[in-house]
């Protein structure tokens, strides 16, 4: 089957954020690891993905948390409605810097002028231990005001509704909300959601998985992410690598080598071909044992096994950043 165009790109300016969300997938904090994205970068980027497809490609912004440098995330927007680079599909926030109306009123009329399609929020008893939902709530509301309901959306609504803040709770009051709330499969269980929350989910052996392969998520989803190193990956596998979009980067070339090789490639290519189980036949032999109580679904099953090879520095150019997986950048 061919590697279908990226179509949808979500361009991740930085990977800091005032929280470490239980449920990061791609193991963001305060503690930031990884360059964050210039404008000038994001403006490339943005034009490069645009014309790397014959159907051209929806942008949304992100991170981390894209607001902890407001300077630079309305930058962004600005210059690329002056540069005709076609409409921002959507901004991505917890909603963090939400103290009152007033500036959630400045700051969406601010993106809408920019051009901005949708201010998506995120809302979750996750993102509620670091965040108050009074300012989720404000947030979302005051926004409507300026863009109207349909262009404020809010993962996930239910939560915004009817939850609370999480972070009064005990430890394990806590962990029985989350255990609750994972149940709902909601989440993508990789970096560092592939510990604390699978942690709450039940598990099947690893070889439940043998019959189930990645293709569709590595390949035909037509979703990438982009960070300010320039890694290309998949847009729900965090950490692996389809190429790297360096300064002048030719991204529709780019593509054209993942659509010629990637059946060749080590990752990328066992992933697609035969999921997980495929790329673990390599680990085992080299020493990698599964876990014996096994794993909540196949991502942290991948997960695990990619956390291996990248702790032993095993297929550099397809698994990154290092310390997304807890290890060590090599120098």
């Amino acid at each position: 089957m061919p590697v279908k165009h990226w179509s949808f790109a979500g361009l991740m300016i930085t990977y800091w954020c005032n929280a470490s969300c239980a449920s990061c997938y791609l193991a963001c904090s305060p503690a930031q690891r990884g360059p964050d994205m210039s404008v000038e970068q994001a403006l490339s980027l943005w034009e490069g993905l645009i014309a790397a497809s014959p159907h051209g490609c929806r942008i949304h912004l992100s991170g981390g948390e894209p607001f902890g440098d407001w300077p630079r995330l309305i930058e962004i927007c600005r210059r690329g409605q002056a540069a005709g680079l076609g409409p921002l599909e959507k901004v991505e926030t917890n909603a963090f810097w939400a103290s009152d109306a007033a500036i959630v009123r400045d700051r969406a009329a601010a993106l809408n002028a920019a051009g901005m399609g949708k201010l998506c929020i995120s809302a979750d008893p996750y993102h509620q231990q670091f965040v108050p939902i009074a300012r989720c709530r404000i947030a979302a509301a005051t926004a409507q005001e300026i863009l109207g309901p349909a262009r404020v959306q809010v993962r996930w609504r239910d939560w915004l509704a009817g939850g609370f803040d999480t972070a009064g709770l005990s430890p394990p009051d806590r962990d029985e909300v989350f255990a609750k709330y994972a149940a709902g499969g909601r989440d993508r269980l990789t970096g560092r959601a592939a510990d604390a929350i699978a942690a709450h989910l039940s598990c099947k052996s690893w070889r439940e998985y043998a019959d189930t392969n990645c293709h569709q998520a590595v390949l035909r989803s037509r979703h990438v992410h982009v960070d300010g190193s320039g890694l290309v990956m998949p847009g729900t596998c965090a950490g692996l690598v389809l190429g790297r979009a360096f300064a002048g980067t030719d991204l529709a070339g780019l593509w054209a080598r993942l659509s010629d090789d990637h059946a060749c490639r080590p990752v990328v290519g066992a992933l697609a071909r035969g999921g997980p189980s495929a790329l673990a036949g390599e680990a085992i032999a080299a020493g990698f044992v599964p876990r014996e109580g096994g794993y909540a679904g196949k991502c942290q099953f991948c997960w695990d096994v990619r956390r291996w090879l990248v702790g032993r520095r095993m297929h550099g150019d397809e698994l990154g950043p290092a310390w997304m997986y807890g290890q060590a950048e090599q120098t």
